[in-house]
């Protein structure tokens, strides 16, 4: 008899311990169910204030790349020509000397009185 019993309480333990897996596994089912449920939030369209802090960010670093291309044109340009003051001397000093010469040979024009 005393062997029965503790059979049968060896046995609602088990079942005990079973009912509480099953539970949680019922539990864990439901969490996913839920985490892959097609209907929640995100199947919602975006609010408005949402939207319009989105485009005003898109907007503004549209406005900073253009700030920035702008920069780096301008600073090229004045990278070219402060180059071509330092390397293209040689050039200017030969033009000087051939408009002197262009000068001395035109006769003079008076104002006519």
């Amino acid at each position: 008899m005393f062997f029965l019993v503790k059979t049968s309480l060896h046995m609602l333990t088990a079942l005990w311990m079973v009912l509480k897996l099953m539970l949680q596994v019922t539990r864990w089912k439901r969490s996913l169910k839920h985490c892959f449920d097609r209907k929640k939030e995100s199947a919602k369209p975006m609010r408005k204030p949402y939207l319009i802090a989105v485009v005003a960010m898109l907007a503004a670093v549209a406005g900073a790349l253009a700030a920035v291309a702008v920069y780096l044109r301008r600073r090229e340009q004045e990278l070219d020509e402060y180059e071509r003051l330092l390397f293209g001397e040689d050039d200017a000093l030969e033009a000087e000397p051939a408009e002197d010469a262009a000068e001395e040979t035109a006769p003079a024009e008076e104002p006519a009185e």
